[in-house]
């Protein structure tokens, strides 16, 4: 039976999201854990109807329970917080795999804590940086991406350890919830067991430079990039 693998060296600050749940149970499947994970759930103010900040009954919190991994509840939710902040920088593991709230950027102060922070974009870099680039490789080349990068002070262009691109999947309206999270997961998964493999962070990329950097696509575009291709044709 394949044992469980701690990964000493690598933790985790995780936002309750759908790709952090994608994430969570990936790795608890590969069994490459993580030794620690910083939670960071939603605020009452910031739940839609229905959802639940209880620390007891997030589904979150039962999974790393299930799978016996240690976890603290972040006092608040924003990761640039000084209090944030602060739990990173006394932790032993140099590397935090970042899965944080959609747009929320690292700020310097945490940047400069001596960690590394592992996070995985959803595009293939350097070609396609930003927002929402998975929708513009759609329309270019009718493909999706996923990179992992260790993140620097300029936006997606850290060092890439690991690049892949996907068919376009059958249900283009489901890239946001459902196809991006299990592209970026894919990735991150091979990410970790290359580090396992070699003992170390290899890259594929020294630098993640170059390309060209996308917004928040035009909603136009959008519907165009999930009709398909021969749309704009």
């Amino acid at each position: 039976m394949f044992r469980r693998l701690y990964l000493n060296d690598v933790a985790m600050v995780a936002a309750d999201t759908t790709r952090t749940q994608y994430y969570i149970k990936e790795i608890i499947k590969h069994k490459l854990l993580p030794n620690y994970i910083l939670l960071l759930l939603n605020n009452d103010k910031d739940l839609l109807p229905g959802q639940s900040d209880s620390k007891t009954d997030n589904e979150l919190v039962m999974l790393l329970k299930k799978a016996n991994i240690q976890y603290d509840i972040a006092p608040n939710n924003d990761i640039n917080s000084s209090e944030v902040v602060g739990m990173i920088s006394n932790r032993p593991e140099s590397v935090f795999i970042f899965s944080g709230f959609g747009g929320v950027l690292l700020h310097n102060n945490i940047l400069e804590v001596g960690k590394k922070f592992l996070h995985v974009h959803g595009g293939y870099l350097p070609k396609y940086k930003g927002s929402t680039t998975n929708y513009y490789s759609l329309i270019d080349e009718n493909t999706i991406g996923a990179s992992s990068i260790f993140l620097t002070k300029e936006i997606d262009c850290g060092p890439v350890l690991l690049r892949k691109k996907f068919s376009a999947p059958k249900d283009r309206a489901e890239i946001d919830h459902i196809y991006d999270s299990e592209a970026r997961s894919k990735v991150l998964i091979e990410t970790l067991k290359q580090y396992v493999k070699s003992g170390g962070w290899d890259f594929e990329l020294e630098s993640g430079k170059g390309g060209e950097t996308f917004y928040i696509i035009h909603p136009v575009l959008k519907h165009l990039a999930i009709l398909g291709g021969n749309a704009l044709r």
